[in-house]
């Protein structure tokens, strides 16, 4: 992400006002990301009859309520981060494993959906504003493309099965109790593990090709959405 823009920036690869608008762009795409993210589990957790995320006021798309500083430092520069996770208490649930599987899953599949909506509204603005020259349009549909890259990243590294990931939530719930007890054990290790999954990622692209599998999907059923639209 962010350490590709600058070294691309120290090599001339790319101008400093693009750079900057890039910038831009990455911010306020992840002040949307990280909030439909997190606004999504306790969204869940509430419809299967938790109210903690209410009563803590995380039921809300402002992304001061979830953001958590070292977490969007994590995915601006590094393309993989964390927002402050939404508590809930599967004691409120009427089957505990269902519903903390339904609300740990919640967060991903949101983004998912959001990624569609995101590359979607992108090729919306890209073909009109190209169609009737409107330039700021294009500049807009650039913030999509941005937004719509976020999603899909987000929501396979939140799927990884690792605690306190979502996906360690979804796996956990599916393993026997003393198994499972110890593997949510493992989250005393987590910062160890970022640390580790930094220099994995980055010698092997194993988020981006799930990432770009994610967008790769969508698109003929953008493509085929455009052509019904602009004919």
């Amino acid at each position: 992400m962010l350490l590709d823009l600058l070294f691309d920036l120290f090599k001339g690869i790319i101008e400093p006002l693009d750079a900057l608008l890039i910038l831009v762009y990455s911010v306020t795409a992840l002040m949307l990301v990280f909030p439909v993210h997190e606004c999504a589990h306790g969204l869940m957790a509430y419809a299967l009859g938790d109210k903690t995320a209410k009563y803590q006021g995380r039921l809300t798309l402002n992304p001061i309520a979830h953001v958590d500083l070292k977490g969007f430092l994590f995915l601006l520069f590094f393309g993989f981060g964390w927002a402050r996770p939404v508590e809930f208490d599967p004691r409120n649930f009427k089957n505990r494993r269902v519903g903390t599987i339904l609300t740990a899953a919640a967060g991903p599949l949101s983004n998912i959906l959001f990624c569609f909506i995101s590359l979607l509204i992108y090729g919306i603005l890209l073909v009109f504003g190209i169609q009737n020259d409107v330039t700021w349009m294009l500049y807009l549909a650039e913030l999509f493309q941005i937004m719509a890259v976020y999603n899909a990243t987000f929501a396979v590294f939140n799927l990884i099965p690792f605690p306190p990931l979502d996906g360690s939530k979804i796996v956990g719930e599916l393993l026997p109790l003393r198994t499972r007890i110890k593997y949510y054990q493992l989250e005393q290790y987590s910062f160890i593990f970022f640390l580790v999954l930094i220099i994995t990622l980055n010698r092997i692209d194993i988020l981006g090709f799930f990432s770009n599998a994610i967008l790769n999907g969508f698109f003929p059923i953008v493509e085929s959405i455009l052509g019904g639209i602009f004919g």
